[in-house]
């Protein structure tokens, strides 16, 4: 079973020094994106108006595999 790892960026970088060994890519990616959505979860306040955040999936040499980011922004007429 292949070992992916889950490096993400937010206000710092964080290095997945673990992996996780998933069957293949679409749990991979599956993986990623529920990452991305903890990450959100866990931290809204610090979501919005930072600069982008980013999970880096790589495989077990370093290929950098895929790379998901997300980057919230308010317009004018939002309340806060």
């Amino acid at each position: 079973m292949p070992k992916y790892y889950f490096h993400t960026d937010t206000l710092t970088r964080t290095n997945d020094n673990e992996g996780v060994n998933l069957p293949g890519a679409l749990e991979a990616r599956r993986q990623a994106i529920a990452t991305c959505g903890e990450m959100m979860k866990d931290s809204p306040e610090a979501f919005w108006g930072s600069r982008p955040w980013s999970v880096t999936v790589t495989d077990a040499v370093g290929l950098i595999l895929w790379e998901l980011s997300m980057d919230g922004t308010a317009s004018a007429a939002a309340p806060i």
